[in-house]
């Protein structure tokens, strides 16, 4: 597998590529030690994997996810530190405390070469998610973190495929049922208001119950209702009606 080192420190750059001489089936193909460097180098290299530093000079490295290919599997390792290692765990990722251990490292190459995904795509091994955590996204053109509490609604497109309805209007198709929305979203903040809609509770504006039973849900960030199913809307009422949101 072809390789890339992203890390703003030579000598944990130089350990690295030393403990990966004893796996004859990893070629180094490039490094760097910034951001800008690191995309320049992505864009010119094809690598199949890739060893990412979170603390970079000049930004944290979560900014440069966007920019490597969803085909790429990513192994971050970092010192302690807890927002980072919580957003590992929590979306199942692939991560290695610094100093690396070289035994760890076996680890998460053996978890490599047998093309697990461990960027987010399965998500039925994920925890449930806190709102103020960030979820990696996966989808057809890129990957990335966002945080959950920027979600307004997930809708489903049928199958394995959904929607994130954000309120930055930067909604993203996703390669996730709603079901495993469902269990991962934290249960005190989104709902589940049609079997193929979960809105965020936070977001919730406007209730209409027309005379023929339905109930349309307007949320913040978003003109067009959501309909809620008559099995799902008395929650959405009672949720509306204890917050005062009258």
């Amino acid at each position: 597998m072809k390789a890339i080192i992203v890390d703003d420190e030579q000598f944990v750059r130089e350990d690295l590529k030393e403990m990966l001489l004893l796996h004859k089936d990893i070629e180094i193909i490039g490094e760097a030690e910034t951001i800008d460097a690191a995309i320049v180098l992505l864009e010119h290299n094809e690598p199949d994997l890739i060893f990412l530093d979170i603390q970079l000079r000049g930004g944290s490295s979560f900014n440069l996810v966007p920019h490597i290919k969803p085909s790429i599997q990513i192994i971050f390792f970092t010192a302690h530190d807890e927002f980072a290692v919580r957003a590992f765990e929590v979306n199942a990722l692939d991560f290695l405390l610094k100093p690396v251990i070289s035994e760890r490292l076996t680890a998460s190459l053996d978890r490599a070469r047998s093309h697990l995904q461990v960027s987010g795509t399965d998500s039925s091994s994920q925890a449930q998610f806190k709102e103020t955590d960030q979820v990696f996204i996966k989808t057809e053109n890129e990957q990335r973190f966002i945080p959950v509490k920027s979600i307004i609604a997930v809708t489903t497109e049928g199958g394995n495929y959904t929607t994130l309805i954000r309120n930055d209007g930067n909604n993203l198709l996703t390669r996730r049922s709603i079901k495993e929305w469902e269990n991962n979203l934290p249960d005190n903040t989104f709902i589940k208001i049609h079997r193929s809609t979960i809105i965020n509770l936070k977001k919730l504006k406007r209730l209409v119950t027309q005379k023929d039973g339905k109930c349309l849900v307007y949320v913040s960030g978003r003109e067009e209702p959501f309909e809620a199913s008559r099995r799902e809307a008395p929650k959405v009422i009672e949720y509306f009606e204890v917050h005062n949101l009258t």
